[in-house]
């Protein structure tokens, strides 16, 4: 458990440091939005490039593992949705109230099946060794085009219905949905990197240094940013809270354990990381997106700012008896 904690406790005491120095003033007005757009819009995205590019396609290709992780996510956020979806509107019920239950119902399933990936698993998978990465790619991938497209969906459709002269069927939201992940400078850069490693050229001296370069920083970069952008937040747990975080750090990766490992059979390694993926606290991106469909995202903010403090022990818990050792 020690070497576990060797590669975990200097992961989290960056998140730590984000988290004080904006819960200490110690950072100028803004600087959270700035750090958030290097990493999102620059970082991230060059390290993402530079791995897929560099790896052979084969090993983004492994269907029983995207079954496995895409079939766990997709369970958890139905489940979690159907449960805090509220009973059918009788004829008292005000639609616009009812929607609005609705929308809250898909992030509070958003906030236990989305993982923070790209800010929190891609760093710490690095440490455990780079041979680890493609798969958690692979759940990053599973991740966007899966549960987030579907929430967005979901949300979008509550959002035209019962809006007056708003677009009707399902045309308007497939075209918001897809414009979004056009858009995103994540499925870009993987986008970009498949087509690399599909054209197998010798990438050039310079690419191949710039993007190091860049990528390098998107761990601390982000890792920082994680806290910086929770520091805040005010602290509080609820029956609600505990909830989605109980079925986010403890539901769905034993779901994702039993599917990868016991149903489809996902080679050993790879499962791990799958259920290590799984077992990531929920990502901000959960609390960006109820505020763009303006959605009270109180409970989710708690959730995601003391799921993340919890998942130092539980996200080491699962690493040990994973038996991940850093390469």
């Amino acid at each position: 458990m020690l070497r576990v904690l060797e590669v975990t406790l200097p992961v989290f005491a960056l998140v730590f440091c984000g988290f004080f120095g904006q819960r200490w003033r110690l950072l100028p007005p803004h600087a959270v939005q700035g750090i958030n757009a290097f990493v999102f819009f620059f970082a991230l995205p060059a390290m993402l490039f530079r791995v897929v590019a560099t790896q052979p396609v084969t090993s983004l290709t492994d269907w029983r593992f995207a079954l496995g992780y895409a079939g766990a996510t997709l369970a958890v956020f139905l489940f979690t949705r159907s449960a805090a979806m509220p009973p059918r509107p009788g004829p008292r019920t005000h639609p616009i109230a009812h929607t609005a239950a609705s929308s809250q119902a898909t992030t509070f399933g958003l906030n236990t099946a989305h993982g923070n990936i790209g800010y929190l698993g891609m760093p710490l998978v690095i440490e455990l060794g780079r041979d680890y990465v493609p798969s958690m790619i692979l759940a990053m991938i599973c991740d966007i085009f899966l549960v987030i497209t579907l929430a967005i969906a979901l949300l979008e459709l509550d959002r035209r219905r019962h809006t007056a002269g708003g677009a009707r069927g399902l045309g308007p939201v497939l075209r918001t949905v897809s414009l979004g992940l056009v858009r995103s400078p994540l499925v870009m850069a993987i986008a970009l990197g498949l087509g690399w490693a599909l054209a197998a050229p010798a990438m050039p001296s310079v690419l191949d240094n710039f993007t190091r370069i860049l990528g390098a920083a998107a761990g601390p970069c982000a890792l920082f940013a994680i806290g910086a952008s929770l520091g805040d937040r005010p602290i509080r747990v609820d029956r609600s809270i505990v909830g989605l975080m109980l079925i986010k750090l403890v539901v769905h990766p034993v779901l994702a354990g039993l599917l990868l490992y016991g149903v489809f059979g996902a080679d050993h390694r790879a499962a791990a990381i799958g259920v290590l993926a799984a077992s990531l606290p929920a990502a901000s991106n959960t609390f960006i997106i109820a505020q763009r469909y303006r959605v009270p995202s109180q409970e989710i903010s708690a959730a995601i700012l003391v799921g993340t403090f919890v998942s130092l022990i539980s996200v080491s818990l699962v690493i040990w008896m994973l038996g991940l050792r850093a390469g």
